[in-house]
C-alpha cells in the first residue's frame, strides 16, 4: 500500500493540452453559430406564421378552406377599405404577401395572410405579432428602450443590431421608441402624488440642449428651416425620502433656465397642487442654500410647520475651498511642498469642521463649534467665516429628528442634513448628459430621464417587479 501511495505522489498531474488553435476554434465556432441562426430563423418563421394564421382563424371564426355565411352579420375588428363592412362573413382568405420582420438576433421573411372581401376590397385588419407598418417586433422595441435606459448613445444602441440586421438601426427610428416614454412622463407628472415624502431633498443638474431660434435658413434642398442652437438648461429634481426606512425615489422634476425662484416656483406649485405638503406629511425640505428656492418657499405655501434644512455637506465643501493653510518662511505659493501642507491643513479643518455635525444635541453642536472657531479663527479666518454664515440654516434638521422622537419615530440624521442621496443619482444623470454632449429636444430629454430614473430605481415601483415590465405594462396602458 505503502509503495502504492509512493507511486502515486510521484505521477505528475496530467496536464490537458489544446488540439486546436485559437483561430481554428473560431472557425468552427462560427460555423455552428451560422447553423444555429439558421436553424432559429426557420424555426421563428413557422411558429411566427402559425400564429398569424390563429390571428385570422379566430378572426373569421373559421378554419382554412370553408366559406363564410353573408347572411351571417357579426361585426369583428375589421373592416373592407370598399363598402366599409366590417361583417366576418363576408371576408375571405386571398393568398399571402410578403414581409420582413425583425426579432432579437435574427430577420424573417414571412408569407402574411392576406384577407379580401365579397366585394372586392381588400379588409385592413391587425395581427397580434406585429403592429401595421412595423417591421420590427415588439420584443425588440423593449429591449432598444433597455439600452437607451442604460445610458447609451442611439447610434450605439443601433450597433447593437449591426450583425443580424446587415447593418445598424437608423437612429430615428430608435428614437421614434424612446420620445414614446415621452407620454409616460406626462402621466408621471400629473395627479396626485400616491407616496408623500416626509424629507424632500431638491437640487439642479445642467445639461445642453438643441432648442429652435426665431431665426430661418434655406437648406441645400430650398426648404426653409429654424436655426437651432446649443443651449444650457438645468432639471430642477425633487427626491422623496422615507426618514425612517431609508427608502427613496423621485417625486417630480421641471426643466429651468437657470435655478432661479421662477423656475423653483413652478415645481414647488406642481407639488403642491399634487399633495405634497405638510398636511399630507411633509416635514422638511433639503438644498444646497440657494437663493432661488429659499425665495421661491416665501411664495408657495406647503403647509405649516415645513422646515428648510441647507445640506451640511456643502457647507463643509465650502469650507474647505476656504482654507488657505500657511506658508513657511522662503516657501513658494505653489511649490510641491506648499500644495502637501494646505491638502493636510485642508484635511485637519474639515475633520474637525464635520465633527460638529456627529453630536445629536443643540448645545454640544454649539460647543463643538466654539471650539472650531476658537482654534482656527487667527489661522483660518475664512473657513471660519463660512462656517458661520447661515449655521443655523444647517441645524434645521436637530428640530425635525426631536419632533419625530417626540411622536416615537427615529429618523435617521443621514437623510436629513444632507442632499448627499440626489447628489448620487445625479451623477447617474450627469454621466448620461456628459456622454451624449447634447441633447436634441425637451421631450427626448424628459424620456431619458425617466427611463435613467427608472433603471435606477428613482422611479417608485413595488419591490421585486422588473422595471422593463413596468415599463412595457405602462407604455401598453398608455
Amino acid at each position: 500500500m505503502a509503495k502504492k501511495i509512493a507511486r502515486c505522489e510521484g505521477r505528475g498531474k496530467h496536464k490537458k493540452v489544446d488540439r486546436l488553435t485559437r483561430a481554428e476554434r473560431r472557425a468552427q465556432q462560427q460555423e455552428r453559430r451560422q447553423a444555429w441562426v439558421e436553424s432559429w430563423t426557420s424555426a421563428a418563421k413557422v411558429f411566427v406564421e402559425a400564429v398569424l394564421n390563429e390571428d385570422v382563424e379566430r378572426l373569421l371564426g373559421r378554419q382554412v378552406g370553408k366559406w363564410g355565411d353573408r347572411q351571417e352579420e357579426v361585426e369583428v375588428r375589421a373592416q373592407c377599405n370598399k363598402c366599409q363592412r366590417k361583417w366576418r362573413g363576408w371576408f375571405r382568405r386571398n393568398g399571402t404577401y410578403p414581409r420582413t420582420l425583425m426579432l432579437e438576433g435574427i430577420v424573417i421573411g414571412l408569407d402574411v395572410p392576406r384577407l379580401r372581401c365579397h366585394c372586392g376590397g381588400v379588409v385592413d385588419f391587425s395581427f397580434s405579432v406585429f403592429a401595421p407598418y412595423e417591421r420590427i417586433s415588439a420584443e425588440l422595441d423593449e429591449r432598444l428602450r433597455e439600452g437607451v435606459a442604460l445610458g447609451l448613445a442611439l447610434r450605439q444602441v443601433g450597433e447593437m443590431t449591426a450583425p443580424t440586421n446587415g447593418g445598424p438601426l437608423a437612429k430615428s427610428t430608435i428614437n421614434k421608441r424612446v420620445l414614446e416614454v415621452a407620454k409616460l412622463v406626462g402621466a408621471f407628472r400629473q395627479g396626485p402624488v400616491e407616496h408623500v415624502p416626509a424629507v424632500l431633498l431638491v437640487d439642479g443638474l445642467w445639461v445642453k440642449l438643441v432648442v429652435a431660434t426665431e431665426e430661418t435658413y434655406t437648406d441645400k434642398r430650398g426648404q426653409v428651416r429654424k436655426r437651432l442652437r446649443r443651449q444650457r438648461i438645468v432639471l430642477l429634481v425633487a427626491l422623496g425620502v422615507d426618514p425612517k426606512s431609508g427608502q427613496w425615489w423621485v417625486v417630480d422634476w421641471e426643466r429651468a433656465t437657470q435655478e432661479d425662484q421662477a423656475g423653483w416656483e413652478r415645481l414647488l406649485e406642481r407639488l403642491r397642487q399634487r399633495g405634497v405638503t405638510a398636511q399630507q406629511g411633509l416635514r422638511l425640505i433639503v438644498s444646497d442654500g440657494g437663493e432661488g428656492l429659499a425665495a421661491a418657499l416665501g411664495l408657495v405655501d406647503l403647509g405649516p410647520g415645513v422646515k428648510h434644512q441647507r445640506c451640511a455637506f456643502h457647507k463643509l465643501r465650502n469650507i474647505g475651498k476656504a482654507v488657505k493653510g500657511v506658508l513657511a518662511v522662503g516657501q513658494a505659493p505653489n511649490s510641491l511642498e506648499a500644495r502637501e501642507a494646505r491638502r493636510k491643513r485642508r484635511e485637519e479643518v474639515l475633520k474637525e469642521a464635520a465633527a460638529i455635525y456627529q453630536e445629536t444635541d443643540r448645545a454640544k453642536v454649539e460647543e463643538r463649534r466654539d471650539k472650531f472657531v476658537a482654534k482656527w479663527q487667527e489661522s483660518e479666518p475664512e473657513a471660519v467665516a463660512t462656517l458661520l454664515r447661515d449655521f443655523d440654516q444647517t441645524l434645521v434638521y436637530l428640530e425635525v429628528q426631536a419632533a419625530a422622537a417626540e411622536q416615537g419615530e427615529e429618523w435617521d440624521a443621514r437623510y436629513l442634513r444632507t442632499t448627499s442621496l440626489l447628489e448620487r443619482l445625479n451623477r447617474t444623470l450627469r454621466e448620461m448628459a456628459d456622454r451624449l454632449v447634447l441633447l436634441h429636444s425637451p421631450d427626448g430629454l424628459d424620456a431619458r430621464a425617466y427611463l435613467l430614473l427608472l433603471q435606477a430605481g428613482g422611479i417608485l415601483v413595488a419591490r421585486g417587479d422588473d422595471w422593463r415590465e413596468i415599463l412595457e405594462e405602462a407604455l401598453a396602458a398608455a
